[in-house]
């Protein structure tokens, strides 16, 4: 891509510090610190990652519940997304330039403690209107978690070690969700409130543990970086992201977040309305076949993680070439619940490739840009927002198996989108190390 200026490999980019302000006689190398305490900060900076998959889900998982308690319409219950996408986005962009310019460590904790708090907050709505502003203010604090987790533990491991590392966040990601499921089956349209309650508690929790056990990026130098860059760093802008060439390659993985969260909802969103709509399934049946799913996506989550450090990050651009082929074949193989158990796993399998765009948005650009570039992902929510009303459209004019079928073309035109990105592990770095 001519004229674009790009970190292929951290490594190789202009030497950069994990944040800003302190001296280079105070910053300490992430490489001198011993594995096992790099591991512990990165269990470290999971915890909160658990309860921001938590309260993330709480959305769909509760919208029945809020929708009877709060007498609400369908249409009224699923503006609960929009808010909480549209705060997402705004956060994505204003806490990833905050984290940047005034330390990651203290910008993530605080987010999630006001996503905590937010969360917890859900006691005192009463109303619609309420309920709107509850999911906006979490959803802003929600949006900038990606980008700081990322930023952090990118800095602390070689590249051929940030595959599995994203392998483990998808992880992270999907047992939030399953602790979601898990405790929230007890609750109803009477105590739906407890939910929040729940996850906004262990996420102000996991921000005392992040402030104990991980130690302030701004004097801790990079993977692989020498030198402390404090003028630069402090002057980090988003502005940065479109400059010096590299307005391409952003516009690009905007448009190829904006694709994967599309297709996420015109298959996923509809999946379980397909089965029992279409087939007529018990919803015991139902809840069988996505927690086959979900399985799928926590093996997958490892496995593409592996293969992204292995082979590099484009090589996992095949998960979402045969999520759509996969699609196909659900939609058209005989209406057995041993096939869809089958593809279904497959299918979530193939889906989480796109855990490996943390460390791979991260390394395309310059170190003190990391937090922004890796918020980017948060950036396809624009979709998201006019996404499932398009999606629901396209099911209700032409029929579910329809906007399922556009999922599946949604997804290749994605696979495709990212195979034209450049590789930013060099094939000379994909063996892994023998030590970490």
């Amino acid at each position: 891509m001519a004229g674009v200026r790009i970190a292929r490999h951290p490594e190789s980019a202009a030497r950069h510090p994990l944040a800003s302000d302190s001296p280079s006689t105070e910053a300490r190398r992430a490489e001198d610190l011993p594995a096992a305490r790099r591991w512990l900060i990165f269990a470290a900076l999971m915890c909160p990652y658990v309860f921001y998959a938590f309260c993330w889900n709480t959305e769909n998982f509760l919208r029945p519940y809020m929708a009877e308690s709060l007498r609400l319409t369908k249409e009224q219950v699923s503006a609960f997304y929009s808010a909480q996408a549209l705060g997402a986005l705004i956060g994505a962009i204003v806490l990833s330039q905050v984290a940047d310019r005034y330390g990651r460590r203290r910008t993530y904790t605080g987010l999630t403690v006001g996503f905590g708090a937010a969360a917890i907050a859900a006691l005192f709505v009463d109303s619609y209107a309420q309920a709107l502003l509850q999911r906006f203010v979490m959803g802003f604090f929600l949006g900038g978690v990606f980008g700081c987790a990322v930023s952090l533990y990118v800095g602390l491991f070689s590249p051929a070690q940030r595959g599995l590392l994203a392998g483990f966040v998808q992880l992270v990601y999907n047992g939030g969700d399953a602790a979601l499921s898990w405790f929230g089956r007890h609750y109803g349209a009477d105590d739906w409130r407890q939910v929040l309650v729940i996850g906004g508690t262990g996420a102000i929790a996991a921000a005392l543990v992040v402030g104990a056990a991980v130690p302030d990026d701004r004097r801790l130098t990079a993977w692989g970086h020498d030198a402390i860059a404090p003028a630069r760093a402090s002057r980090a802008s988003i502005a940065e992201l479109f400059q010096e060439g590299r307005w391409r390659l952003t516009l690009r993985l905007a448009i190829l977040c904006g694709l994967n969260f599309f297709a996420f909802q015109a298959f996923n969103g509809w999946v379980t309305t397909y089965l029992r709509e279409v087939h007529a399934l018990t919803p015991d049946a139902i809840g069988r076949l996505m927690t086959a799913l979900h399985v799928g996506s926590m093996t997958g989550a490892i496995a593409w993680g592996l293969i992204g450090d292995r082979f590099g990050r484009r090589a996992d651009a095949l998960g979402f070439a045969l999520a759509a082929i996969f699609i196909v074949v659900y939609l058209q193989m005989p209406a057995q619940p041993v096939y869809f158990a089958t593809v279904g796993f497959a299918y979530g399998f193939c889906l989480v490739a796109s855990g490996i765009w943390g460390p791979f948005f991260a390394e395309l650009y310059p170190t003190h840009l990391r937090a922004m570039a890796a918020s980017i992902f948060n950036w396809g929510r624009v979709v998201s927002l006019f996404g499932a009303l398009i999606a629901g459209a396209i099911a209700q004019r032409f029929g579910l198996q329809t906007i399922m079928y556009v999922g599946s073309a949604t997804f290749a035109v994605a696979a495709l989108l990212w195979w034209s990105l450049p590789e930013t592990v060099p094939r000379s770095r994909r063996r892994p190390p023998a030590s970490a």
